[in-house]
């Protein structure tokens, strides 16, 4: 009996990593929301300090050739993610809760999403990233659906 009991903690106990978590850029496509276009521009960081739980932040939606015009400015979002499975090295699948500001209506927002990290060789990795936004601006309230195609490194 104390075997068994000895086998089931050792089998339980996670051994922690250092920080890890990836750094990635790409585009976005809009599925709701998207005010006259569907493409944008994204930058992500997620950092998961010795656990399966981190921090996640993000510059979403901005448009690359509007810039600073008022067009798409996009939104700033910060948040925790969840690592709620993982086959790796190749594979990190994540639950993800943010909340932020829109840039261009001058309004908060608060979203969640999932994000599949797809290793391809050392660190680079593909990152697949569905997310569902809602900007909350009185009258002006939207839903934005988004999926985002980034490449990034995993560290």
């Amino acid at each position: 009996m104390r075997s068994a009991l000895v086998l089931l903690l050792l089998a339980t106990t996670a051994h922690a990593r250092p920080i890890h978590g990836s750094i990635a850029v790409g585009g976005s496509t809009l599925a709701t929301g998207s005010r006259g276009d569907r493409l944008r521009n994204e930058v992500s960081l997620d950092l998961k300090p010795r656990s399966r739980y981190g921090v996640i932040l993000g510059y979403r939606g901005w448009d690359a050739y509007s810039f600073g015009d008022g067009d798409h400015d996009g939104f700033v979002t910060a948040g925790l993610v969840f690592e709620a499975a993982a086959a790796r090295p190749r594979l990190v699948i994540d639950l993800v809760g943010e909340v932020g500001w829109d840039l261009d209506q001058d309004a908060p927002l608060a979203g969640a999403g999932i994000r599949n990290t797809i290793g391809v060789i050392g660190p680079l990795a593909v990152i697949l990233h569905g997310s569902l936004y809602v900007v909350v601006d009185g009258g002006d309230t939207r839903v934005q659906l988004q999926g985002n195609l980034l490449v990034g490194a995993t560290f």
